[in-house]
C-alpha cells in the first residue's frame, strides 16, 4: 500500500497553511529567484482556478507535494526530472507545498534549490480545505503527494494519488498533451 498523507490532518493537528500573522505574500518565486528571504505566492481557491483554466496553448501539471511528507520527497527528484525533459513541450509545471508558510525560506526554498528545481512553486493557502481540494478534483480527497495533468482547455486529464514513478507522470503528461 502507498502511503498517503491527508491534507486535513494537517490541519486538524493546529498547523496553519497560510501562517501564523496571516500576512499573503505578492512575489512570485521561481528557483531560479528564489533565496532564502523569497517567498512564494499564495495559491488560494481563485488563484487555483485561474491557474487550471488561464492555459494559453499550454498544458498544465500540478504536483502538490511538503517536505514533511516523505512519498513527496523521494518522488520530486524524478518530477525535476521530467520538467528538463519536457523543456521546449506545451506544458506547465507548477509546485504546490502543503507546508506551512513560516517554513518557506527555512525548509521549502532550501529544499526546491537543493532538487534544482527550476518550475513555477506556490504553498497552498488553504481557508476552505474541501474547496481548494474540490477545486482539483472532487474525487481526491487531499492526500499527498497528487499530481493533477490538465489539457490546454483546463480539463483534468490525469490524477495520481501517493507516490509515482518516472514512466507513470510522463504518461500523465502525454496525456494531457493529446487534445
Amino acid at each position: 500500500m502507498i502511503p498517503i498523507l491527508i491534507l486535513g490532518a494537517v490541519l486538524h493537528t493546529g498547523l496553519s497553511w497560510s501562517g501564523g500573522n496571516g500576512s499573503t505574500a505578492t512575489a512570485s518565486a521561481t528557483v531560479r529567484d528564489a533565496s532564502p528571504s523569497s517567498r512564494l505566492e499564495k495559491l488560494d481557491e481563485s488563484k487555483l482556478r485561474k491557474l487550471i483554466h488561464s492555459r494559453k496553448g499550454k498544458a498544465l501539471f500540478i504536483n502538490v507535494w511538503a517536505t514533511w511528507c516523505q512519498p513527496c520527497v523521494e518522488e520530486f527528484p524524478d518530477i525535476v526530472k521530467l520538467s528538463e525533459d519536457m523543456k521546449g513541450q506545451k506544458i506547465e509545471f507548477v509546485g504546490v507545498s502543503g507546508d506551512d508558510s513560516d517554513d518557506e525560506s527555512s525548509k521549502v526554498i532550501p529544499f526546491i534549490k537543493k532538487e534544482k528545481a527550476h518550475f513555477k512553486f506556490y504553498i497552498a493557502k488553504l481557508e476552505g480545505e474541501d474547496e481548494f481540494i474540490n477545486t482539483f478534483d472532487k474525487e481526491w480527497g487531499g492526500g499527498i503527494p497528487a499530481t493533477f495533468t490538465y489539457d490546454t482547455k483546463g480539463q483534468l486529464r490525469a490524477f495520481l494519488i501517493g507516490k509515482q514513478s518516472y514512466q507513470k507522470l510522463k504518461a500523465a503528461v502525454e496525456k494531457a498533451l493529446k487534445n
